[in-house]
């Protein structure tokens, strides 16, 4: 079975999402027409925006895309918003249609915890055992190393037969037992602190950890320190399949068959609390606000989120697919990815795929959210490059040609 890039441009591989009703759809494996929009403030008159559009459709054309929808901001306000494409057949997509955002939640998650931090709660360097003590080396990992992959657990979406599992009934509903029994039945990779490597369930298991430490669940802290302040009113956490209306459609032949697959199941994918739904503006405006410019964490705190401490550390390792060195173009803070000065998240599973990238200096942030034609990729099933990623650092590569990020990763 094929192991696709799931959420985030890492060398990682994962898999699909799921939902309680979805039914192939019969739809034309050829590229929506060229069709949508594209808006800027009244006042605007930057000639950035036609080149953006420009740029927008040229990806959708050459890649056969069903739909793109981006978001650009310059110094924290909407400099253009294009959308392309369409939903489902005859359906346009529109700018405030709801799509899963993925990995651009662990971000949110490493906020909450560096909250806790701030506020003397917990501290970074406190090992899991005081919350998990059932865990193998609990006594050695940190919660650092949670939330900056060093731990060494396995990442679940790497065991076999949790990978027969999904692909067998992507509908399914997992607990956060689940995924932590999944990721234990692999022996711990390396020493605690020794090497790096991409892996979800150090999210779910810090999840449990913060719920523990705190005595409430993720989605009251997602709630309280993410969603509320940053008034992120069409984010909406839940572990089941429902995407608020109006939905952004995906489609995916990752199984073997094309099939619509909006509604497979996402529990897998993240900590309880932190597997959301969103919209281009509340996906842009939170990264912008959060990881851009710091907005709800201590100056020391965000630093420690966005500083390149882990560039030249990791290497690879037998019978570890994601093991390896992180490098200026591509290494990991805590919580994003860092390419040169620029940070970002790269959401890609279960035929949707998405990316927000901001470069805090110049205060630009760019989203986008894309989805696939059959004619998107020749070799289905086989493992789909995140045209969401390549997108936006063009774009950001317009908006700053002299810091831009490096090309995307050609693992996803």
């Amino acid at each position: 079975m094929r192991r696709p890039l799931i959420l985030t441009a890492a060398a990682v591989t994962v898999l699909a999402l799921t939902a309680c009703t979805a039914t192939p759809v019969a739809t034309s494996s050829d590229a929506p027409a060229a069709t949508g929009t594209s808006t800027a403030p009244p006042e605007s008159d930057d000639p950035r925006v036609a080149e953006i559009a420009e740029l927008v459709d040229a990806t959708v054309s050459e890649h056969a895309l069903k739909s793109a929808i981006v978001q650009v901001l310059v110094d924290g306000k909407e400099l253009t918003t294009v959308v392309l494409g369409e939903s489902t057949m005859g359906v346009p997509a529109t700018a405030d249609m709801h799509f899963r955002n993925g990995a651009v939640a662990i971000s949110y998650v490493v906020a909450v915890l560096l909250q806790l931090v701030d506020d003397g709660t917990v501290s970074l360097d406190d090992t899991i055992d005081e919350w998990l003590p059932e865990l193998p080396n609990a006594d050695a990992v940190t919660l650092r190393m949670l939330v900056n992959m060093t731990s060494g657990y396995a990442d679940h979406v790497a065991d076999q037969d949790f990978l027969d599992s999904l692909d067998a009934d992507p509908f399914q509903n997992y607990t956060s037992d689940d995924l932590i029994g999944f990721s234990l039945a692999t022996p711990h990779l390396f020493e605690p602190g020794t090497n790096w490597d991409y892996s979800h369930a150090g999210y779910v298991m810090l999840g449990e950890a913060l719920t523990a430490a705190t005595g409430k669940p993720m989605s009251q802290l997602m709630d309280e320190l993410i969603i509320e302040p940053l008034k992120l009113d069409d984010t909406v956490g839940d572990q089941g399949p429902l995407i608020p209306e109006p939905v952004q459609h995906a489609f995916t032949a990752e199984r073997g068959v094309w099939e619509d697959s909006t509604y497979w199941d996402p529990s897998w994918t993240l900590p309880v609390g932190a597997v959301q739904t969103t919209t281009i503006s509340d996906m842009a405006r939170s990264f912008d606000a959060i990881v851009g410019a710091g907005e709800l964490l201590s100056p020391e705190s965000y630093e420690a989120m966005v500083a390149p401490s882990l560039v030249g550390f990791g290497s690879p390792l037998e019978g570890c697919s994601s093991c390896h060195e992180l490098t200026k173009e591509w290494n990991y803070g805590l919580g994003v990815v860092r390419s040169e000065n620029w940070l970002l998240q790269t959401p890609s599973f279960g035929g949707y795929a998405g990316a927000v990238a901001t470069l805090p200096s110049e205060r630009i942030t760019v989203a986008a959210s894309v989805t696939y034609t059959e004619a998107s990729q020749t070799d289905w099933p086989g493992t789909l490059r995140n045209r969401a990623d390549d997108l936006v650092r063009r774009i950001a590569t317009l908006l700053s040609p002299d810091d831009a990020p490096t090309a995307s990763r050609a693992d996803g």
